[in-house]
């Protein structure tokens, strides 16, 4: 009788406000996979659900290691009799700009049980290796394969590869419909890439000199286009230092925060328009040598 009394929902019980005593402890929220939310949900209680790896960074150069915190989920939990979950997962995202919010419980009676004050938020991402590649090939077999028809997934190299034979042969003509569709797009991709690189190579090659002072060529860049991001106009350049191409920007360029243009630079008004070519004439002049 007193259990039942207890869960009656009153005027009183209802939304009262219970373990204000531990408001200042923090805890972290983490967004997770739907799929895995469903696993941890179905584990019985006292299931070790998986380790927290917190991995420590140093070292210089290319051998530097950033620090992380990774997710490794029991085999116990991953596995059921559907699909096999993956194993591997990184927080991502993490961040501290939230506002106030606290994980509680509401009991039957409708009061809650609070829990603390949540001091960060992340997303739960899964480690895109050679385990995580696998697993989707079979999900894609396991979904596709039927009496009628059989779908089998392919490497990229092979795409890249039967599209060649297909561009060398002249006057080779498909059979149309989707089939033909998905050749020609495959096609166009090809070429789109071949050309993006033929212009990259070409511009670090051929459309700069190794002399030619920063200033000059960023001026010859904003005439190809009026929005350039910070690494466009690096790889653009030629691979030229980040710390110049930036040093330049802040004195001839604006910098957009938001807005259709956001987290681009253009020129400054008086450095638009007809005063393209004069403006890279001047940055030339800027890096000639005196003793010249």
């Amino acid at each position: 009788m007193s259990s039942n009394k207890n869960n009656k929902v009153t005027a009183d019980s209802y939304g009262s406000l219970q373990g204000t005593e531990v408001v200042g402890k923090e805890c972290w929220m983490l967004r997770i996979p739907p799929k895995l939310a469903q696993a941890f949900e179905n584990s019985p209680e006292g299931t070790v659900l998986g380790e927290l790896v917190f991995r420590k960074g140093g070292g210089t150069g290319l051998n530097k290691i950033k620090p992380s915190l990774e997710v490794h989920v029991a085999e116990d939990v991953a596995s059921d009799q559907d699909q096999t979950l993956p194993l591997q997962y990184s927080l991502q995202a993490m961040t501290k700009k939230l506002p106030t919010l606290h994980p509680f419980t509401r009991h039957p009676n409708g009061s809650v049980q609070l829990h603390g004050t949540v001091s960060r938020t992340a997303n739960l991402q899964v480690h895109q290796d050679a385990n995580y590649r696998a697993l989707c090939k079979t999900r894609i077999l396991a979904s596709t394969v039927h009496n009628n028809r059989f779908v089998k997934p392919v490497e990229a190299n092979q795409v890249v590869q039967q599209t060649s034979r297909s561009m060398k042969t002249p006057g080779a003509k498909t059979g149309g419909g989707f089939g033909d569709a998905v050749h020609q797009f495959g096609k166009r991709l090809l070429e789109a890439q071949q050309n993006q690189s033929l212009n990259l190579k070409t511009n670090k090659k051929a459309r700069f000199t190794e002399d030619q002072p920063i200033k000059s060529i960023i001026f010859q860049l904003y005439q190809d286009q009026p929005y350039w991001t910070t690494k466009d106009l690096q790889a653009a350049s030629g691979g030229r230092s980040d710390t110049e191409i930036k040093k330049v920007l802040q004195e001839i360029a604006t910098y957009h925060r938001s807005g259709e243009h956001k987290s681009t630079w253009e020129l400054k008004q008086e450095y638009q328009s007809g005063n393209n070519k004069s403006s890279a004439e001047e940055g030339a002049a800027e890096g000639e040598d005196p003793s010249g």
